[in-house]
Order: structure tokens, then sequence, then C-alpha cells
């Protein structure tokens, strides 16, 4: 069962313009203040996605049985993740949900023989759950195009939504529409970035984070799109005008100390370049950061990072 529930976040780091899927849209909690996702079609039909995709070794033996025992290949039936939370990384609480091609009885067969007995909710099989201890997370699979995991409470109420589907905050909502339809990769939070202080170890990076200056921030939008160049761009709603030119202010300021404090370096130089084609902008209330970088430019500083690595390996 561990070994099953790992793979969703394997798959995270593995990763047509259309917006986020309705069909799990509606198993949204209608109370969610974070939702992302990843459209893993667009990403891996992309250049960057391919290079992704050749780094991530899947051929190890105990994956190869893992597909042969399901008849699930991430590469060939995994479409979208969609990601959505009430509460800020201190709940430990949240909705993970898969659009792909799923034969649900092979996967339960694998894991009832691992001695897992399900739950059955409204006709659904639900494995895990309070029986694995508190926090434990549940893994259920809708039909054979939709799997969700997440807390036991969080799940059954999924389950539910399928028959009485959610209303989303309509703000929220229309980020997200308009987020999905123009990325491949985003995340749209209406909480304040103060209430991720509580997940941060260190001290001093959880005590900015509760300073006045970004409490003003009241929600936080970015995205990444995948082409010949990689699109970044960020976007922070604040209380005020004010409140938005001076994080502005603050945001480039701490650019020029990361640009005349960067260690020297292929590697460096090449970060150096594309910090350098940051733009920070204020419209309203609101601040935007953007950047691009070549697509093969980020091909290159994955595999200086990698490298060193693999040389280590191959020496022990």
């Amino acid at each position: 069962m561990k070994r099953f529930l790992c793979i969703p976040a394997v798959l995270y780091l593995a990763l047509d313009a259309s917006a986020a899927d309705p069909r799990l849209l509606r198993l949204v909690a209608p109370d969610a203040k974070v939702v992302s996702g990843i459209d893993v079609d667009r990403l891996k039909a992309s250049p960057f996605g391919q290079f992704l995709l050749a780094q991530i070794s899947l051929n190890s033996q105990e994956f190869s049985q893992f597909m042969g025992a399901t008849g699930f290949d991430p590469r060939r039936d995994l479409n979208e993740i969609l990601m959505a939370a009430s509460g800020g990384p201190e709940t430990k609480t949240g909705l993970l949900m898969i659009r792909g091609s799923f034969d649900p009885a092979r996967i339960a067969a694998l894991i009832k023989a691992g001695g897992q007995t399900p739950e059955t909710y409204k006709g659904v099989e639900i494995f895990g759950g309070a029986k694995q201890g508190k926090g434990a997370q549940s893994v259920a699979f809708l039909d054979n195009a939709t799997a969700i995991a997440g807390d036991l409470a969080g799940v059954k109420a999924a389950i539910d939504r399928q028959t009485q589907p959610s209303t989303l905050d309509p703000a929220l909502a229309a980020r997200v529409n308009d987020l999905s339809g123009s990325q491949d990769i985003w995340a749209v939070s209406t909480l304040p970035l103060s209430t991720l202080a509580g997940a941060v170890p260190d001290r001093n990076v959880s005590g900015a984070l509760q300073g006045d200056l970004l409490k003003a921030i009241e929600s936080t939008s970015g995205g990444v799109k995948f082409g010949a160049s990689v699109d970044f761009s960020a976007e922070a709603a604040t209380r005020s005008e004010k409140d938005a030119g001076s994080l502005a202010d603050v945001a480039r300021f701490l650019l020029s100390l990361v640009q005349s404090n960067a260690p020297k370096g292929p590697g460096p130089a090449a970060f150096l370049a594309m910090l350098q084609n940051v733009n920070i902008s204020t419209q309203a209330s609101s601040v935007k950061l953007s950047f691009s970088i070549p697509e093969s430019e980020l091909e290159n500083l994955i595999s200086q990072r990698n490298t060193p690595k693999r040389a280590s390996q191959q020496l022990d």
C-alpha cells in the first residue's frame, strides 16, 4: 500500500490548451483555498517534458513489477493531476485527484494481496484510512479514469460530490479556469502568505513570513508554460496599491542582492542570465513577476547539476 501511495508523488516530479477537467474540479471541496494542477498531457508533449522523462528511470525491477501487476504505465496512462486544500500545510489535509487510464480491479487486487482490506463507501472501495492510524492517507478509484487520494474524510466527501458537485468561490474558480487554460503547471492560493509560517522550519524565514509587508499579501498565483522557452509567472494580490509598491520594491532589492552575491562558474552564470530577464511590475494592488528561459538552457542547467551526482555514484 505504501508503495502504491508514493506513486503520485513520483509522478508529480516527473511531469491541447484547455482548462482543468470539470470532472476533477467538481470533486474539489467548496471551502478550498489552495488549488493547483499539472496538465501532464501537455507537459509530456513539450520538449522539456520529453527531457524530464529521459531523466527519470522507470525501468527498475520494482517499478516494472508494479506496471506488470496493475497495467498502469504513467508515461502512457497519466493525463492530469489536480490538488486542492482548504487550509495551510499544518492542517495535513487535502485531496489529490488524478485523471488517467486505470484498471481498478487489477490495482485493488494488488493492494489486497498486500494485506489491505478496503472500506466500502457508497459502492467505492477505499484503501488505507483510519485503520492505518491518524494522518494516514486513503486511495480510491471512482472509475477507470479517476483516482483520488487524501485523508479518509476528504476522500469520502469527494465521493459524495460525484452526485452533489461543489461550487467554488467565484473569484477562485475564475482564477483556476484562467491559469489552467493557459499554463501547464499552475497554482492558486487565497490563503494569506503568513499562514505558511508555521510550516517553515527555519525561524528566520518563518519570522519573515509573518512580517507586516508579507501579511499584506492576500492571495497568490502562478504558473509555468513549456515550449521553445519555459515561461514562469507569478502574481501576489495585496491590500492596497501602496502595499503593492512596497512589495515590488522589496522584491527588486532581493533580486539585486542575489545577483550581486552569486558564486562564480558556468552554472551560476546561467542562473544570473536568467535572473536578468526577471520582470517585476505592479498593477493596481497586485505585484506581477515573470521571466523566461530558453528550454535548451534549462536542460543544460539541470544536466550540470546532475553530473557531479552521477559521477560520484559511478565511483561508488
